[in-house]
């Protein structure tokens, strides 16, 4: 009897220490969890300011156990290299714009900001969180070995030039700086561009290398500075609203235990609705204090629009759709516009 008692009782010690060591050991794999994190954006950037936001809010409700190094832009790859980077494994995760990979993903591109769509930051917010479009976009990234974490939406172009555009003509006789479908539906309007990337784009303005440049909307042009160098600016957006992402490594990603991706896929979600809010916010303030300093905000007339997305939409199907994840995409935003009224 004894020695059944010492058995049980050797038995009951040993189990203990093996579940102690079991629940040290997910502890120390929990603790791991620590990612780093390179932006495209400046630091003061709306994306970069709610990302860092969100970051904070992950430390502590994991009590630390999922750890994200946010790196200015730069700090170690290039922002066009971000996404490969993070397929790679280079670095873990990025804040980046679809535009940048186009060659490796080009329904990205066509996702990123299509010439011509007429909806806005919130209506494309809620078409990209919908749950056959959020599926497109994560199964399109995640056979490049990239999670598509969150869209950090963004109000669409807007034209920042030197000279009052009014026509379409005036923007032919100009050097206009323009990347991706932007570019694409420019030059099938005879306009030609040219690509310098975004930090330069001031000087180049500044020194007369080129004439006008389309890279992002007004509370961007605030942030570039670039309204100091050239005060007319056009209005209403060219383009639907710019789709920016933060994407995560999927192999990283998996490794996280479910309840973390839960957690960290909720934060994400908040983190973007946190970006509208804070672009709709400061893009009002932003326009009304470079209005303050001399900016002129034109409004191009509705033949000028029309002959725009006239265009630009020919160009959804007869230029984009070939690539057959762009096809797919296409559709499913044609769907939305139908569903929303609009009539193309």
């Amino acid at each position: 009897m004894k020695k059944f008692k010492s058995h049980s009782k050797f038995t009951f010690i040993l189990l203990a220490v093996m579940i102690l060591g079991l629940m040290g050991a997910q502890h120390a794999f929990a603790k791991k969890m620590k990612f780093t994190m390179q932006t495209m954006f400046s630091m003061n950037h709306p994306i970069t300011v709610a990302t860092t936001q969100m970051i904070e809010k992950l430390k502590k409700e994991t009590n630390g156990e999922i750890a994200i190094q946010m790196l200015p832009p730069g700090a170690l790859v290039k922002g066009p290299n971000i996404f490969e980077s993070v397929a790679m494994g280079s670095i873990d995760m990025g804040i980046t714009c679809s535009s940048y990979h186009s060659s490796i993903l080009p329904m990205a591109a066509t996702s990123f900001a299509l010439p011509g769509d007429p909806r806005g930051m919130k209506e494309i917010l809620d078409f990209m969180y919908q749950p056959k479009v959020q599926k497109f976009m994560r199964d399109a990234y995640a056979a490049k070995n990239v999670f598509f974490g969150a869209p950090m939406v963004m109000d669409g172009y807007t034209i920042v030039s030197k000279k009052p555009i009014e026509t379409w003509e005036d923007l032919n006789k100009m050097k206009v700086r323009a990347s991706g479908t932007i570019a694409k539906a420019l030059r099938k309007m005879n306009i030609p561009t040219v690509f310098i990337p975004f930090s330069e784009i001031y000087v180049a303005l500044s020194r007369g290398t080129i004439d006008a440049e389309i890279s992002g909307n007004h509370t961007e042009s605030f942030l570039a500075k670039t309204f100091e160098v050239a005060k007319f600016q056009t209005d209403p957006s060219i383009s639907g609203a710019q789709n920016c992402e933060i994407i995560v490594n999927l192999k990283k990603w998996n490794k996280l235990p479910e309840n973390y991706r839960t957690l960290f896929d909720k934060a994400l979600h908040e983190c973007a609705l946190k970006v509208a809010e804070l672009f709709e916010k400061q893009n009002k303030e932003n326009m009304e204090i470079m209005a303050s300093k001399g900016t002129q905000f034109l409004k191009l007339p509705d033949e000028v629009m029309n002959k725009w997305v006239k265009n630009a939409v020919e160009m959804w199907d007869n230029e984009l759709s070939p690539d057959k994840l762009s096809a797919e995409y296409i559709a499913l935003v044609k769907e939305d516009l139908k569903k929303l009224g609009y009539n193309l």
